[in-house]
């Protein structure tokens, strides 16, 4: 089968997109099209940006259905080929959306194009109506001037493409495999140096899988003009969308985009290719459920970080403020009271993207990362690492490609350590339990020389209340074991500061609450509140950083 593309009007952001299939009499052809796409456990529902469907042949339209909200069917009236003309809305900037403009045409085909479900492991060749001078991103194998082939639907939706006359080319070698980075954007850093961080982390994580089964990777990245933070992970390649791209100048940004970019390239092998049962191979027509997300998600998160630490672009102290942020982030909320991470991963097709309801889920990234650094600690007691399961991991489910489920992680885990029973109570309290992380974190750091401390900013609404407001006055977030949370509401706005008075056992609040105004009295609780975390070396740093590299 064949896919031609064109755009007929660069500013209408639409592409014309024509499918081309040879059918025989009385064959009933089914076409789905993706409902979600792989990196993000949410229906997407691309359906809806398509418009002016038809099937043809023979210069005749032919009659069609539709069975489902994403799957359309025609039967053919004879042998021969036939033409499948539609449009698609490309407009949607970020890692795993499409996008075109006068300067670009950015395309993740998982977003667009059908998986025919008679044909799964047919062969599929595309074209591409593009300006002379543009420059292509794509792991896609070329054919042509503009044409590429894939193996299979899987391998199409899996090979996102970039197309841009300002598209920037840069590469580095590792053991017989070419890294490219493809940039569309300003850049406001020196790209020798970003090579050079990028041949690190990846010399590293290919040194502790023991190998990288590709000749060729792709980075593929889009540095915006606004803010902006995404990346998604592919067979060959990665997407990443960053902004805005003038901060890139600052290194703290710098280390933002290059995190993600380790994380990215890290998904090669997990999730890519070690990748859970439900997953393989993907079915992008309805919710796969899965409670693997720490594996997945967390894992990938600390082990991306981890390998810039171990290939040095990141010093301890600047590592340990990565982790600091990542705490920070976990205890200012309360979902894990409510939901196990196990449970949060499950529940991905409800929330998983978004803030939802107040202190109700865990996220699998940050948790997951945080879960994945107590794991590592306590498996190099034993002489082993998180990285060496991970590599166990690669030899038996993703080289393999028989897929895991998150119990064959668990005894992996529980193999590698020689305190079996502490490691099984760890993974039953924390990663299927909801019991309270803080405590067994903190002690474990001690055991690497790194403190962990809590300090209480001069913020006597927060810490001595319980309540955390805006600027404007906008309540949003009451710590549940206050009295502020059974007299106050979320979004609640505090008027007036200057009718706060904390000097002694009680706050006086002037209140707005969709649009009433009353006062509040509030008592002061003997119990402090949302510390600020801090985490620190101490004596000889040298034994926190082999304590975290395990060098």
């Amino acid at each position: 089968m064949h896919y031609s593309i064109v755009r007929n009007s660069l500013t209408s952001q639409f592409i014309q997109i024509q499918l081309e299939i040879s059918c025989q009499e009385m064959e009933t052809i089914c076409l789905q099209l993706p409902s979600w796409r792989p990196g993000r456990y949410e229906l997407a529902n691309y359906a809806q940006k398509i418009r002016a469907f038809e099937v043809r042949a023979n210069a005749s339209e032919i009659a069609w259905k539709k069975t489902g909200k994403d799957l359309w069917e025609f039967t053919a009236t004879g042998s021969g080929q036939y033409f499948i003309n539609y449009e698609f809305y490309c407009n949607q900037m970020d890692a795993g959306g499409c996008w075109s403009d006068d300067q670009q045409l950015y395309l993740n085909f998982s977003n667009f194009i059908f998986e025919v479900l008679q044909r799964k492991n047919e062969e599929i060749s595309i074209s591409i109506e593009l300006p002379s001078d543009y420059k292509v991103a794509t792991a896609l194998k070329k054919t042509g001037i503009n044409k590429w082939e894939s193996e299979s639907f899987q391998h199409l939706m899996d090979s996102p493409l970039l197309a841009s006359a300002e598209l920037k080319h840069f590469s580095y070698s590792v053991k017989g495999s070419t890294f490219h980075i493809w940039i569309q954007g300003e850049i406001h850093f020196q790209i020798e140096n970003l090579i050079a961080v990028f041949h690190s982390f990846s010399e590293k994580q290919i040194e502790d899988f023991g190998e990288f089964p590709a000749d060729d990777y792709h980075f593929i990245i889009q540095l915006l003009p606004y803010t902006h933070y995404h990346g998604v992970e592919h067979a060959y390649s990665s997407v990443i969308t960053f902004g805005p791209a003038h901060a890139l100048s600052e290194k703290s940004e710098l280390d933002e985009l290059i995190g993600v970019c380790s994380h990215e390239l890290y998904h090669f092998w997990n999730v890519c290719r070690i990748r859970p049962k439900g997953i393989l191979p993907y079915d992008l027509s309805k919710e796969v459920y899965l409670e693997e997300g720490l594996v997945m998600e967390g894992v990938t998160t600390y082990m991306g970080d981890y390998y810039l630490l171990k290939s040095g672009y990141l010093k301890l102290e600047e590592y340990l403020q990565f982790l600091q942020k990542q705490i920070q982030r976990e205890f200012d909320s309360f979902g894990w009271q409510n939901q196990s991470i196990v449970e949060s991963s499950f529940d991905l097709w409800l929330d998983g993207y978004k803030g939802g309801i107040p202190e109700k889920k865990v996220s699998i990234y940050n948790r997951g990362a945080l879960l994945s650094l107590c794991m590592d600690l306590m498996l190099r007691k034993s002489g082993s690492s998180l990285a060496k399961v991970m590599k166990a991991m690669w030899e038996k489910f993703g080289n393999t490609q028989i897929g895991y489920g998150l119990v064959d992680f668990e005894k992996l885990v529980v193999s590698h350590t020689k305190e079996k029973e502490s490691m099984t109570d760890f993974l039953r309290d924390f990663v299927w339990g909801k019991n309270d992380l803080l405590p067994f974190l903190k002690s474990l750091l001690t055991t690497i020389n790194i403190e962990l401390l809590e300090n209480f900013e001069n913020n006597d609404l927060l810490h001595f209340f319980g309540i955390r407001k805006e600027e404007s006055g906008i309540i949003t977030q009451l710590h549940p074991n206050t009295e502020a949370y059974n007299i106050l509401m979320k979004n609640d706005r505090i008027l007036d500061h200057d009718t706060i008075n904390t000097s002694g056992n009680q706050v006086h609040l002037k209140i707005e609450r969709f649009g009433r105004t009353f006062p509040i009295t509030l008592p002061k609780c003997q119990k402090m509140y949302f510390p600020k975390f801090i985490l620190q070396a101490k004596g000889d740093h040298r034994s926190s950083l082999r304590g975290l590299i395990g060098e």
